[in-house]
């Protein structure tokens, strides 16, 4: 019998895997199958093939225990536990894509179903950085995490669904592993056992012949035994399992319940000649690079971990977190949750580090569970503010509340900004909704506070303005805030708050400004509380508004990238920016995709807290303006149901949010009332720049009664956008057409495509009005083209304004060719027409659109064209 079983029917497999890794226009291949049919041998197989052709290969494994753990599946390359999550994925792409020299690197991720969500956001951002190829195996019907699924559904990577092998590769592949023909009856009982799944027939074929019901008899290889009815792969793995001696199997357990483990806690753990003989029989396996250890196949572990009683899983895991809390270099939130399933005592330090570790990654669920379990054990001051805290994350206001009621009020101090204090306001301003008390709170504290502690306290006074629609105030209340006085959340809340109220000031640089600050403390800063602020998605809502439009793609552009690294909250923040900025640009079909990917996030936390309120604002105006009329009508009646009285400064985009519905269902009127109202409300409070943008949707919805003070912001607002709203505003109020013509391509050049529509559509209207049909066309044309880039925008002035070309069907014909740049010869000799006829019909198709000149009506219908094409 051969050592190692050879790869059989997969030579076609292999080849479209090398293909992929030659391609350049491929960052690797996906090997999707059902467990065991060969996933991991192809890609080792592969793997070895890249690395004799001179690649540098890298393995890592994604393991049922390890997906409870940040980066389990890199975790050889992680070793400072107090790192960040954005740090520590840093450093593994780092240390992962270094010492290459000038080969190429190849990553293999076995099992990447299996990987927690940073590993997989590490893996993603592999492949989308060009930083390696990759070649990554997954469980069909497994759900993987999706960054894992986008590999493949964003086209990334090719994937490659393995099928079992057929009956004939199946006998083939026993023939030669055994070395000799099989029985026809013992052939079809390993085909009916294991239906051509290779990890099947290789332990079925290891234990049997182990058990000498599998032997040679008459130069054919026979099985002895009585057929019964086919075995899942569970029971193969667990008949496997069970032959190896128990100090093996004890190996495997240990590995199991807490992989990856590094050699050096193991072989405190167990005898050196028992992790060998696990080798030996590939049960456990040492990564490529460092010294994690990993079970040899996640099956192994999924088996074992069912097979053990839960007594044996919980002294098991005594022993483990036992050595990693002597060894002290260990990640104590893998140590706290071992020590929390184990039957050692509970320890409210261990328990209480492993609860703040997990609250600053982002995972306040599991936060909880061993933050109760601390206090369980010892109850204190600072375990019950981290426990309101928790709860506060998750929106569970009324529990938060109760906790901190039960604290005295000395009991309530702590380091840095989120004492309790702040929670407790907080949690009165948010899941509670009662902003006024929670002024309350703030107000008395910082009367009976002392100096250091009143700049925290201050600060969150001005966000209480900044959410009352108080801009003003705020930037008044932070003037008396001196940053060195607060700790790195409080100084990110301040610049973030303060980056608000300056866009809603219509100061455009000093929101920059302040949004440049937060981003140099979330730079440097190690704790992870700081990176959910949703600081880049105010920055950007500053930038558009002012009308730095693509300057705010790429701010939205920038954070993406960077809370890939954030899985949870701050990345369904970056994605509603994305969302906010596709609108800002006219691209409503991403909008609608990054707002739905956002929404599904937030959709399982609930919405006390008014975040995902204010995220479908611009949801609802990308609905109504893509024309999807029905889910605009009822996300708007949701809407109304869930608005958040604490985020008021949210409400001129509410009304416009409405106003677009009422537009799309043509109530024109309404549409522009709710416009006027939202102007009104932002004037009132000293929202300018909010108030040129609903001064102009009003001139979109055709109001022309805001030219006059839209002229007025223009010398208030900082950016692009006032002065040519008031343009555009005033070209409409007196009815200049060509005026609407350029604000239309003013709007397209500052990146506005949807107000750019509306403008030429305008245009267009007032052009046929004053009898110039060749005007109207030209600029009815370039609106619906330009609707048509947005992905289909609807609008009033764009339904008023569609003008088809009035011409016959040879008129269709020989403009179609003249628009391709033929002479009218050759135009008469391609439709067989004389010179003659054929200058007759240009004569008459540019008379009945107002056309003097040849190239205005060859470029009229090029256009025309390009529009029923898209």
């Amino acid at each position: 019998m051969v050592e190692r079983w050879p790869l059989t029917g997969r030579g076609e497999e292999l080849r479209v895997v090398r293909e992929a890794l030659a391609d350049d226009d491929s960052r690797g291949m996906i090997l999707a199958g059902l467990a065991g049919v060969g996933k991991s041998r192809l890609a080792r197989v592969a793997a070895d093939a890249a690395a004799k052709t001179g690649w540098v290969v890298r393995r890592v494994a994604g393991t049922a225990t390890g997906r409870q753990v940040t980066l389990g599946a890199f975790a050889r390359w992680v070793d400072d536990a107090d790192m960040s999550p954005s740090v520590l994925a840093r450093k593994v792409l780092v240390e992962l894509t270094s010492g290459t020299g000038t080969a190429p690197l190849l990553v293999v991720v076995d099992d990447a179903h299996l990987l927690d969500d940073l590993s997989a956001l590490v893996l993603h951002q592999l492949v989308l950085q060009d930083m390696a190829d990759v070649i990554v195996t997954i469980r069909t019907g497994q759900a993987a995490p999706d960054a894992v699924t986008a590999l493949w559904k964003d086209g990334l990577l090719r994937r490659l669904e393995l099928q079992p092998l057929s009956r004939n590769e199946c006998d083939q592949l026993l023939q030669a592993v055994l070395g000799g023909p099989l029985a026809v009856g013992c052939a079809e009982w390993m085909w009916r056992l294991s239906r051509g799944n290779v990890l099947f027939l290789n332990h079925l074929v290891a234990q049997e012949r182990e058990s000498g019901r599998l032997t040679m008899v008459d130069g054919e290889w026979r099985w002895a035994g009585t057929p019964s009815v086919s075995p899942s792969l569970v029971e193969l793995v667990e008949q496997q399992i069970g032959v190896v001696p128990d100090d093996v199997r004890e190996i495997v357990d240990l590995v199991a319940i807490a992989e990856p483990v590094s050699r050096e806690l193991l072989m405190t753990l167990a005898e050196p000649r028992s992790i060998e003989e696990a080798e030996e029989r590939e049960l456990i396996g040492e990564a490529a690079t460092g010294d994690a250890v990993y079970v040899g196949h996640p099956l192994y572990s999924e088996i074992r971990l069912s097979r053990c009683g839960p007594m044996r899983l919980r002294r098991l895991r005594g022993r483990v977190a036992t050595a990693m809390a002597q060894a002290d270099a260990s990640d104590p939130l893998r140590l706290g949750l071992l020590w929390l399933e184990s039957d050692l005592a509970p320890d409210a330090d261990v328990l209480s580090r492993a609860a703040t570790v997990a609250a600053t990654r982002h995972d306040p669920r599991l936060a909880e569970r061993l933050c109760r379990a601390a206090i369980a054990v010892k109850p204190s001051p600072a375990a019950n503010l981290l426990l309101a805290h928790v709860l506060f994350l998750q929106e569970r206001g009324e529990e938060a509340q109760a906790i901190l009621d039960s604290l005295e009020s000395d009991e309530s101090a702590a380091p840095g900004f989120l004492d309790g204090v702040i929670l407790r306001a907080a949690v009165l301003m948010w899941p509670l909704q009662k902003a006024d008390e929670a002024m309350a709170v703030i107000a008395e504290a910082i009367s009976s506070g002392d100096d250091d502690r009143n700049h925290s306290l201050r600060t969150f006074r001005a966000i209480g303005h900044v959410m009352a629609a108080e801009p003003g105030e705020a930037i008044k209340a932070m003037a008396t805030v001196d940053y060195n006085k607060l700790d790195d959340v409080g100084r990110v809340v301040g610049h973030t708050l303060e980056t608000i109220a300056h866009g809603e000031l219509g100061c455009a640089q000093e929101a920059t400004k302040s949004a440049s600050a937060g981003y140099r403390v979330q730079a440097e800063s190690p704790h992870d509380a700081i990176h959910g602020t949703g600081l880049a998605e105010f920055h950007a809502d500053a930038l558009l508004a002012a009308g730095y439009v693509d300057e705010a793609v790429a701010v939205a552009e920038r954070e993406y990238r960077r809370c890939t690294n954030f899985p949870g909250m701050p990345q369904w923040m970056a994605l509603a920016a994305l969302g906010s900025t596709a609108i800002g640009k006219g691209d409503l079909s991403a909008a609608l995709r990054y707002f739905r990917s956002a929404t599904e996030g937030f959709g399982g936390t609930g919405d006390t807290g008014g975040v995902l309120y204010r995220i479908r604002i611009p949801q609802l105006v990308a609905l109504a303006r893509s024309g999807d009329v029905g889910a605009a009508v009822a996300a708007s009646q949701a809407i109304a149901l869930s608005r958040h009285p604490t985020w008021k400064y949210l409400e001129p985009s509410y009304l416009l949010a409405t106003a677009w519905v009422s537009a799309a269902l043509g109530r024109v009127s309404e549409a522009s009332d709710a416009a006027s109202s939202a102007a009104t409300f932002a004037r009132s409070r000293g929202q300018s720049a909010r108030e040129v943008l609903c001064l102009q949707t009003a001139a979109q919805f055709g109001d022309t009664e805001g030219a006059d003070r839209l002229a007025e912001l223009a010398t208030m607002v900082e950016g692009p956008r006032a002065p040519l709203s008031a343009r555009y505003a005033r070209a409409l109020a007196v009815t200049d057409a060509t005026g609407l013509d350029a604000a239309s391509r003013d709007f397209e050049a500052m990146g506005d495509v949807l107000a750019a529509v509306d403008a030429a559509a305008q245009a267009a209207s007032l052009h046929r009005r004053a009898g110039r049909s060749g005007s109207a066309l030209t600029s009815s044309g370039r609106a619906q083209l330009l609707a048509k880039q947005c992905g289909g925008a609807v609008s009033p002035a764009l339904a008023a304004a569609r003008l088809p070309l009035p011409f016959t069907r040879r008129e269709h014909e020989i403009t179609r060719l003249l628009s391709h740049g033929l002479s009218n010869k050759d135009i008469a000799e391609a439709l067989s027409l004389s010179v003659r006829t054929v200058e007759g019909h240009v004569y008459q198709a540019s008379t009945k659109v107002g056309i003097s000149s040849r190239a205005e009506l060859a470029a009229l219908v090029r256009a025309y064209d390009e529009l029923e094409t898209q």
